[in-house]
């Protein structure tokens, strides 16, 4: 399930993991799975061209939630691009960026 409404306590939790705390403003969707956060993505540093995503657990590569984020950024917000912060050791978001049209700089 999307969870949405809940920046903070989202934000919170994705910088539990990635060790960078997140400043306002910011706009961040999580996953909740039996009432719980499982994983979140967090989106800052908007300049009306492009957008930081940084993610982190469990979920982050839902099919739904993607679709969530390339609806959000780029029929919204009107962005050009993303750029996405995760951890090195995600693997599973490292093969699935290039499936959906991300490259690696």
């Amino acid at each position: 399930m999307i969870m949405l409404g809940h920046d903070e306590a989202v934000a919170n939790w994705v910088a539990s993991f990635t060790g960078k705390p997140f400043q306002p403003p910011y706009t961040a969707f999580g996953s909740i799975h039996e009432g719980r956060i499982t994983g979140g993505f967090v989106f800052t540093n908007y300049n009306g061209n492009s957008i930081e995503l940084s993610l982190a657990g469990h979920g982050v590569t839902n099919r739904g939630l993607w679709r969530a984020i390339l609806h959000y950024v780029f029929d919204q917000l009107k962005a050009h691009r993303i750029e996405i912060h995760t951890s090195e050791t995600n693997t599973i978001v490292k093969k699935l960026a290039p499936r959906l049209g991300f490259a690696f700089e």
